[in-house]
């Protein structure tokens, strides 16, 4: 095998292998809907492949998937395991599929494998809550139900093993430690190679997107607080190169996390100076922290992680002291007296 270099697309709109260290390769899938493109890592053993995340449940995506393995003098028959970094159908979507061709394990967090009944099931439910909790006009909310379907229709059988923190899929070859990385959705998992020093790191940490961190599914529940301290964790591991599954690779983690952490220190800044003037609902909330000031032009799942963002960072706030959910529906905001006393300091020091 030769290494193709930058991973893309080939005739017959196979995925083009980019090698990464031996026995290790990227593929490039497509997506059909942002952010385009998902990155699934084969690793070579002499018992078949395996593959670390899975690509999206479409024709196109199965295709290219086939045709890069292909590529690489192997089948989609041959792969043994999948270890998926989450639930999201970007990355489990074809798992199901892939195991109906091959007897492949799959290999998932127990809390993401509860999240795949949500897949299940009808997805507008949980959609229909949330929004409506967050204050959405109807229009609004018709208009993401509308969309929903794309979720749907996916072979959503669960894993066939549970990968729990500090455990090791059975990756012949390659020595993965799974870190357990909540946030983006409950169970999310890297994997971490410190034979090579490489952390396969799902969504978690994107070189140039800050993922939008899920929003709170129960009273109590803070999924931007996980989510950062899983940030501290995975700087511990010093790795010599991130391979996230979206956008590029890359090299410098402390400076990346340096990144995401002033994003989120500045979105909760602000969303206290909004609460600041009064109370506001989420989805109000959702919309002043855009540049345009609104979430008119979103729709779908785009408008769902925004309004997800808000409320988690709402969530925060309230984990914090620093903020309280009023009565609804719909459930607004208010800054708390320490809130309002913090704010308060804030805008003496600005001065």
């Amino acid at each position: 095998m030769t290494d193709a270099g930058a991973s893309g697309r080939a005739g017959g709109g196979a995925a083009v292998p980019s090698l990464i260290r031996p026995g290790l390769w990227a593929l490039t899938l497509p997506l059909p809907a942002a952010p385009g493109t998902v990155t699934v890592y084969v690793v070579e053993s002499d018992a078949g492949p395996y593959l670390i995340d899975a690509g999206w449940d479409t024709d196109e995506c199965w295709s290219a998937l086939v045709g890069g393995l292909a590529l690489l003098g192997t089948r989609v028959e041959d792969v043994r395991g999948i270890a998926v970094s989450h639930s999201h159908m970007d990355h489990y979507g074809l798992a199901p599929r892939i195991r109906e061709a091959s007897g492949a394990w799959i290999g998932l967090h127990p809390l993401d494998a509860t999240e795949l009944r949500h897949y299940r099931t009808d997805p507008a439910e949980r959609l229909a809550a949330l929004l409506t909790r967050a204050g959405a006009p109807q229009h609004a909310l018709d208009a993401v139900l509308a969309e929903v379907g794309l979720h749907s229709g996916h072979r959503v059988g669960g894993p066939d093993v549970l990968i729990e923190d500090g455990q090791r899929p059975e990756i012949p070859g390659r020595e993965l430690t799974a870190v357990w990385t909540p946030g983006h959705s409950p169970g999310h998992l890297c994997f971490w190679d410190a034979r090579d020093r490489l952390l396969f790191a799902g969504d978690q940490v994107l070189a140039r997107t800050v993922v939008a961190v899920q929003a709170p599914r129960q009273d109590g529940e803070d999924p931007l607080g996980d989510y950062l301290a899983s940030l501290d964790r995975l700087e511990t591991l010093e790795p010599a190169e991130v391979l996230p599954a979206h956008e590029e690779r890359y090299t410098d983690l402390p400076g990346r996390l340096t990144q995401i952490r002033a994003y989120h220190a500045g979105r909760l800044s602000d969303t206290v100076a909004i609460l600041a003037r009064g109370p506001a609902t989420a989805w109000e909330i959702a919309g002043l922290l855009r540049k345009r000031g609104t979430l008119d032009g979103l729709r779908g799942f785009p408008l769902h992680a925004t309004v997800s963002r808000a409320t988690a960072l709402l969530a925060r706030l309230r984990a914090q002291g620093l903020a309280r959910e009023l009565p609804g529906p719909p459930a607004g905001w208010a800054l708390t007296d320490r809130g309002s006393q913090m704010f308060g300091r804030a805008a003496v020091g600005r001065r």
